[in-house]
């Protein structure tokens, strides 16, 4: 982790700006054409959700912007992120597991089944999970395969400081069009649209070299 000096950084009065806001995050919601990337799942005998969910690990740790955060009042950018991911359980409930990028898909897919076998046998609120959920290198995901979506909004706390940790959402993918809803949510101090917007190139890019 590394200080991001505010006498040189561009975005230093938009940080000052925006980082005493009450509700200082905004949030998109895009469709992904994810056709080639879900005919190439299928072709390799991938799990979907394996492969999109490395693309966006990949990306965001690709993309400079996506790594910076605000930690004892002070934007950083962090080295490596890993995704905090909520997957379901049999009863309905689900569980946040601990997701870090790998070399490759076939590397991804074993690390993402280790990972499910492990904390979706834990409790939800395990001291594991608290001390996980004080790091800054990390990002929220979810996933909601169940229905297509146009906006999102998230549950929202005022315990703890907000360090800035992007959400994402994906929804359920549409086989006729091959689109798929992602909500962003970001923190304003940190990006603008225009990152956001950086940001889904740069996923696409990635989406694109895996399918080639």
């Amino acid at each position: 982790m590394k200080k991001i000096n505010l006498d040189t950084w561009p975005r230093a009065e938009h940080y000052h700006f925006f980082k005493g806001f009450d509700k200082p995050h905004f949030n998109i919601t895009t469709n992904l054409d994810l056709s080639l990337l879900y005919r190439y799942a299928k072709q390799q005998q991938y799990s979907f959700t394996d492969c999109y969910l490395y693309c966006l690990l990949k990306a965001v740790n690709s993309y400079t912007p996506m790594r910076h955060r605000i930690v004892d009042g002070l934007p950083v950018e962090v080295d490596e992120l890993m995704a905090s991911t909520v997957f379901l359980k049999e009863d309905d409930t689900f569980r946040f597991i601990p997701l870090s990028l790998q070399q490759n898909i076939t590397e991804f897919a074993a690390h993402t089944a280790k990972q499910k076998a492990i904390y979706l046998n834990k409790t939800l609120l395990d001291e594991q999970f608290k001390l996980r959920e004080t790091s800054a290198a990390q990002i929220h995901v979810s996933i909601l395969p169940w229905f297509n979506f146009s906006s999102f909004s998230h549950a929202a706390t005022s315990l703890g400081t907000c360090v800035g940790i992007p959400k994402f959402v994906f929804g359920q993918y549409q086989i006729e069009s091959g689109l798929m809803p992602l909500n962003i949510e970001v923190h304003h101090a940190l990006l603008d649209g225009v990152h956001v917007a950086q940001f889904l190139t740069t996923l696409n890019k990635v989406i694109s070299e895996v399918v080639k």
